[in-house]
């Protein structure tokens, strides 16, 4: 039998932390999802003055790096060269997913643990703070092995 590793709700906290920092840093207003590595929700937070639709949006930009093992802006580049097929991923998936930058994948010895999604910005913003989370996770994955 494998041993897997997983997020807890611990990991997911600190993944939120770690973001939440860069966006008050930048004065960003931003949704932010953590999901595990089937996609489903572990942590969310919404800043004070993010926009409705940034909700969902983190949520399926985290959900899509979950169950891609690619971060939701790979997506959005491949459709962008002309890989049409995968604005089908959602019905295939029967889930919503997010086809644009701020979906980072979490890897653990390798393996998709889950994901960050965040929304509420530009791409490159959410990109960022969603960066921050992650790496506030390796960090967090160093201390483990330490």
């Amino acid at each position: 039998m494998q041993m897997i590793p997983c997020l807890d709700l611990a990991d997911a906290e600190a993944i939120v932390s770690s973001a939440m920092q860069e966006a008050e840093r930048s004065a960003s207003r931003v949704s932010i999802a953590v999901v595990d590595g089937s996609g489903l929700l572990i942590r969310f937070s919404r800043m004070d003055g993010a926009s409705a639709a940034s909700v969902e949006a983190a949520a399926a930009k985290a959900r899509t790096a979950a169950l891609t093992g690619n971060d939701s802006a790979a997506a959005e580049q491949a459709i962008a060269s002309g890989r049409l097929a995968l604005l089908s991923l959602q019905g295939v998936l029967h889930q919503p997913c997010a086809l644009m930058a701020g979906g980072l994948v979490l890897r653990s010895q390798g393996i998709v643990v889950g994901a960050i999604g965040v929304s509420g910005m530009t791409p490159d913003q959410d990109a960022s703070i969603a960066r921050a989370g992650t790496d506030g996770f390796e960090l967090r994955a160093q201390d483990y092995s330490s």
